[in-house]
């Protein structure tokens, strides 16, 4: 695995309760609460709730963000996890917030952001 500067998780939780993720206290809840499980600490939490329905937040952490997009008339949630060091495991709190959202399924995906041999072959030109 090459050496980057973030990794990033995105999460897709389908069939959610769209009580549950329409709601900006429940919501936050969940999150800070999740972050508290993956040893992430939370520093400031933004959550927009959108007219009639849906939300959008971000938990600024420590370790850099969690971003939140839901879709209650869908029972869709589209989740971000970008952390600055490989090492945090976040499976067990993303398979919590399944629980929590009710959803029946989820898919993830990684990546890696700002590849040090990158910027450092930009540095040198």
């Amino acid at each position: 695995m090459k050496k980057s500067l973030g990794y990033q998780t995105t999460i897709d939780y389908y069939d959610c309760d769209a009580g549950v993720i329409n709601s900006v206290d429940t919501v936050r809840a969940i999150l800070v609460k999740a972050a508290e499980i993956m040893k992430l600490s939370v520093v400031n939490t933004t959550i927009h709730e959108f007219s009639p329905i849906g939300i959008s937040g971000v938990l600024v952490i420590e370790e850099s963000h969690i971003a939140i997009h839901t879709w209650p008339e869908h029972n869709y949630v589209a989740l971000d996890f970008f952390t600055c060091n490989e090492r945090y495991d976040l499976t067990e709190g993303i398979k919590w917030i399944q629980e929590k959202f009710k959803a029946k399924k989820y898919r993830t995906q990684s990546s890696q952001r700002g590849f040090l041999d990158e910027i450092n072959e930009d540095e040198s030109a």
